[in-house]
């Protein structure tokens, strides 16, 4: 199943990688460098693959092991009392819509 989400990959792998607070200083600063460093067609893609990924009916026991293990992120959105569910529709708002 990853290989339907290369951008997704990408994103979370590279931004939100064991070292991601060093380089900002909340998720929402990743997600914006995110925007400003790839280009606008990246950024839509990775947003399609969010979208798609989101509308699949997967646990959420599951969608987190995927997001964490498989995609490679390294941030727990538990910390801040989301679920991961609420923190990746965050992201997706963010992408989308940039503040």
């Amino acid at each position: 199943m990853i290989n339907h989400f290369p951008h997704l990959t990408q994103f979370f792998s590279s931004y939100f990688h064991q070292d991601w607070p060093l380089e900002a200083d909340t998720p929402s600063d990743v997600v914006n460098n995110y925007r400003s460093s790839e280009s606008p067609a990246s950024v839509e893609a990775a947003s399609q693959e969010l979208s798609k990924l989101l509308e699949m009916p997967i646990a959420s026991a599951d969608l987190e092991t995927f997001i964490l293990d498989k995609l490679g992120c390294y941030y727990d959105p538990k910390y801040e009392n989301q679920t991961i569910r609420e923190w990746l529709e965050s992201v997706q708002k963010s992408l989308n819509n940039p503040s």
